[in-house]
């Protein structure tokens, strides 16, 4: 069984809110579904502030690509782990 998530989010330092997020996408990929924002906001615990937030620390990192305008029900795309960035 092929599994999206890369281990090296761990070692990036991320926040807990955006490496949940990381995981909680990974594992809608897992299972075979679309990773919307619907999606992974249906599923998220915290508030929308910290999906927010989680969200644009991703984009800033490199893990997630940049939303494209009305993408709210198309699947979100990770980035190859060689696009990562840590922030200092």
């Amino acid at each position: 069984m092929h599994t999206h998530m890369d281990r090296t989010i761990f070692h990036l330092r991320a926040s807990v809110p955006a490496t949940s997020l990381y995981i909680l996408i990974c594992s809608l990929l897992d299972e075979g579904e679309a990773p919307t924002l619907n999606r992974a906001m249906e599923l998220w615990s915290g508030s929308e502030e910290e999906f927010q937030g989680a969200m644009q620390e991703l984009i800033q990192r490199g893990i997630l690509a940049p939303p494209r305008p009305m993408l709210n029900g198309r699947p979100r795309h990770l980035n190859l782990t060689s696009n990562w960035r840590r922030i200092v």
